[in-house]
């Protein structure tokens, strides 16, 4: 695979890749020209993309010259326009691979004489896709440099591996909710409720992805301090990088973000106090316009940065109120003006979201499901920070 993202492939990294004579690999191939339109050439791309989506993912070039197994020299392609060759081959792989493989994305490439088509193909976690042809079924895989029919062996482990990462996405998160409820963190955190926010892309649990931690600690670790942190420091621990506000209270901190080697993410914030409110008479009190902003800038942004650092594929989706219950939402001045309803158990946990595509999902579609279980949970219809009409979300003003 070619390292660079997608938007970083021009024609003068193409001809670097030919002057140093970069040799296909299993997640590399080159190929001179376009597949045809007969079924043949149908056949073939559908072939080597299940192939590389049932093994490690990888990239296909097409308009590269190869000779002894490595890049030669740039063969530009032209007599079709490149948006309508695109086109084909997406149309050709719909039709062609069953299941449809998430996460395919495909460019051209402007080079003298013509372009180059980079198509770029995950490591599939839907799998395994087989090949269609009439009423006939072929399962293929990577190995090296040449395409093998799977074996039954791996044909169980491959309908197995989804599940099984799932289910540890899961023990994962809820093995993290356990030592946060019960303040075993790696900085201790200030009394009271929590909302918890968990990314967790099923591809690095997989092993084939990690983050280069020492780079966020050297250069983007701010772009996880809290919106109203007022400053802040990361941290390396076992598990990963802590990023958390500078200042602490009696030893104790209210918030942190921690970033796990594996891509897994995980924000907690002190989500609510006790307050007096007149004199003798106290509220426990969640602060909803903070909640709503919390979940949503931290799903936002965790998704951005998963993406950034190269994961795609499916991941599991995680909003938890820990510590909560007796806590009345508070919402304006009025505190809960539906009702005096409270949490009535200790952990506010809806259902986990399971995201089929990082690359792809929407952020308002993934979130508002989320937050209205919260909200519903202290007796409200729904969460008012989203558009009731568009479900955009829309803050209120205070």
């Amino acid at each position: 695979m070619l390292l660079q993202s997608l938007d970083q492939v021009d024609a003068s990294l193409l001809q670097k890749i030919c002057d140093d004579r970069c040799p296909e690999s299993q997640s590399l191939e080159f190929k001179r020209d376009l597949p045809g339109h007969s079924d043949k050439d149908k056949h073939e791309i559908c072939k080597d993309v299940a192939s590389l989506g049932n093994t490690d993912g990888g990239d296909l070039v097409y308009g590269i010259e190869e000779k002894s197994g490595a890049a030669s020299c740039i063969s530009p392609i032209s007599g079709e326009h490149p948006d309508a060759a695109m086109r084909r081959i997406a149309q050709v792989l719909d039709a062609g691979i069953e299941p449809r493989i998430q996460g395919l994305k495909i460019c051209h490439v402007d080079v003298p004489g013509g372009y180059c088509i980079v198509l770029r193909v995950p490591s599939s976690y839907d799998g395994p896709h087989c090949i269609r042809t009439n009423h006939n079924r072929r399962f293929v895989m990577r190995n090296g440099t040449s395409i093998t029919d799977m074996s039954f062996d791996q044909l169980r482990s491959a309908f197995d591996r989804t599940a099984t990462l799932a289910e540890r996405a899961r023990h994962f998160i809820s093995d993290r909710l356990k030592l946060i409820a019960e303040r075993r963190t790696a900085l201790p955190l200030t009394a009271g409720p929590h909302w918890v926010v968990h990314l967790v892309p099923v591809s690095g649990l997989a092993g084939r992805k990690t983050v280069d931690l020492r780079s966020i600690y050297s250069k983007t670790y701010t772009e996880f301090l809290g919106r109203e942190w007022g400053g802040g420091s990361s941290t390396f621990n076992f598990d990963g990088l802590l990023i958390h506000p500078g200042g602490r209270n009696n030893n104790e901190y209210y918030a942190y973000n921690h970033i796990f080697r594996t891509g897994a993410l995980e924000a907690v914030e002190l989500g609510g106090a006790t307050r007096e409110i007149s004199t003798g008479v106290e509220k426990s009190i969640v602060w909803s316009l903070d909640m709503s902003k919390f979940f949503y800038f931290w799903i936002k942004k965790f998704l951005e940065s998963t993406k950034n650092w190269g994961f795609s594929g499916p991941a599991v989706l995680s909003v938890a109120i820990l510590n909560v219950k007796g806590y009345e939402l508070g919402i304006g001045e009025t505190f809960h003006r539906f009702s005096y309803a409270r949490a009535d158990r200790p952990h506010l946990i809806p259902p986990d979201l399971w995201i089929e595509d990082i690359d792809s999902v929407d952020i308002n579609d993934a979130i508002r499901p989320l937050l209205d279980t919260l909200w519903q949970a202290f007796g409200a219809e729904r969460c008012l920070d989203f558009d009731d009409a568009t479900g955009v979300f829309s803050p209120r003003r205070g």
